[in-house]
């Protein structure tokens, strides 16, 4: 598999980063307490960090305390009430109550289409270039939180899958991390990376990587800025417009 990627064949997957609360999602939080959760849990400023000239970008609209497009529809964290539609905080206090009609409304309003969406994209980069990546773009708290079974805390984690991470992808981005400075870790605290159902484990061709940011890394307004430099260096480094 090659290592330089089309831009237009690249799909950013960006499923954390909106703070948006519709109204039809009803919390039993007060304000202080719902702007804390949405704080702890959006991946923030992934959408402005993570650009790429001529990628395709798929972003989740509304925030993942409403629903979470990067769950599985029967997900193991339901046993800790954050499935696709969470119904407890991240430390473990009730969020909300959803009977099983109003969950799957969300996922009809929200879920669903999203995947649509990728899939189409992803459809559309096989067509046109007979292959495709996406990146999975997030980041995570400095400070783990309470659900967290890894408490690892490296600069960068790179997420990577069996079937759909050739191993040259995946330490080609691990190098290139390296070489800025960073440190980088393979698979920890968080695995794996985001592929639509319809081509998971069946098409590969369809290349995938997950690229988790600690947010400690870029806590100022300079240290974003120099972050976004260094993460459009290492996009920029895999593909060709």
């Amino acid at each position: 598999m090659e290592l330089n990627w089309p831009a237009e064949a690249i799909i950013l997957h960006l499923p954390h980063a909106s703070t948006v609360l519709p109204k039809e999602a009803v919390f039993l939080l007060d304000d202080e307490a719902l702007a804390y959760e949405v704080d702890a849990m959006t991946d923030h400023s992934t959408d402005q960090l993570f650009t790429l000239p001529g990628a395709q970008r798929c972003v989740f609209p509304v925030s993942r305390l409403v629903v979470d497009p990067e769950r599985f529809l029967n997900d193991p964290m339901e046993s800790v009430g954050m499935g696709v539609v969470y119904t407890h905080t991240s430390s473990g206090g009730l969020l909300r109550h959803v009977s099983a009609v109003k969950r799957q409304a969300l996922i009809d309003a929200y879920y669903h289409p999203h995947h649509q969406q990728l899939t189409a994209m992803t459809g559309r980069a096989l067509d046109t270039f007979g292959r495709c990546l996406i990146i999975d773009c997030h980041s995570f708290p400095a400070t783990p939180l309470p659900y967290e079974v890894n408490q690892s805390r490296p600069d960068i984690c790179i997420g990577t899958d069996g079937f759909h991470t050739t191993p040259e992808l995946g330490e080609q981005m691990r190098q290139s991390f390296s070489k800025l400075g960073y440190e980088v870790a393979i698979n920890t605290p968080f695995a794996g990376a985001l592929v639509p159902m319809h081509y998971y484990q069946k098409q590969p061709q369809v290349q995938a990587l997950m690229i988790e940011i600690n947010r400690g890394v870029y806590n100022s307004p300079l240290k974003l800025q120099a972050l976004k430099r260094h993460l459009s260096r290492v996009l920029t480094s895999i593909s060709h417009n």
